[in-house]
């Protein structure tokens, strides 16, 4: 693992290197496997890797696990279970749990996206969790005659739980292409920036990540 956060490191440097010379920016690596169950119902299984900010090792291993249905064509909801876990801090451990209803519409070229999630977080020792409603809009645009397709998005993480009053404690903002190498495998390069009104130890400011996504 070591050797592989060391050498993905070293790709992005090459390819963003004032990024790292920037306070509080970090890297990511996603795994995302999905695949159908039974009829509507489908399965996702993601493993995300945050190295630490010396990018001498890994920093932090969010585990997913998903299922959703398919309502519609461009309409499926779900619900999941995330694992986060701080490399060699025993006392970092969440637990994650959420449910989601997305949609999606395409005209042309462009394609335009909204997801609502809420999710309840729950650190080791706390006797209360922390409860967001994450609403992502994105718009997307499909390069004719090729597997790109550059997208950008707005994502909002309302506290709702915050004096009985919702409030956005975090704005997430990103950038980025998917490439489609064949209908099961996919590849996603992005950026993202955050804005944030709380302390948050999982996200950094500043980040570039890579994704690969394959669907049996």
């Amino acid at each position: 693992m070591k050797v592989f956060i060391c050498c993905f490191t070293l790709l992005l440097l090459f390819l963003f290197p004032p990024l790292f010379a920037i306070e509080g920016a970090g890297v990511a690596f996603k795994v995302s496997l999905s695949g159908k169950i039974y009829k509507r119902f489908s399965f996702l299984l993601e493993e995300d890797v945050r190295p630490r900010d010396d990018f001498r090792e890994a920093g932090w291993f969010l585990s997913t696990g998903e299922i959703n249905y398919r309502i519609l064509p461009n309409l499926r909801a779900g619900a999941g279970y995330m694992s986060l876990v701080r490399y060699k801090a025993s006392e970092e451990v969440r637990n994650r749990y959420y449910l989601y209803a997305s949609g999606s519409h395409r005209f042309g070229a462009f394609k335009i996206a909204l997801r609502e999630r809420f999710q309840s977080t729950y650190k080791k020792g706390c006797l209360h969790p922390t409860n967001y409603l994450r609403s992502m809009l994105t718009l997307s645009y499909r390069i004719a005659s090729s597997g790109f397709e550059p997208f950008v998005y707005i994502e909002p993480f309302n506290n709702t739980g915050y004096k009985g009053k919702m409030r956005a404690d975090k704005i997430r903002y990103s950038t980025g292409c998917d490439y489609r190498m064949n209908p099961k495998n996919n590849l996603q390069l992005y950026y993202r920036y955050h804005t944030f009104n709380v302390y948050d130890p999982v996200n950094y400011r500043h980040a570039i990540g890579l994704t690969y996504s394959h669907r049996f």
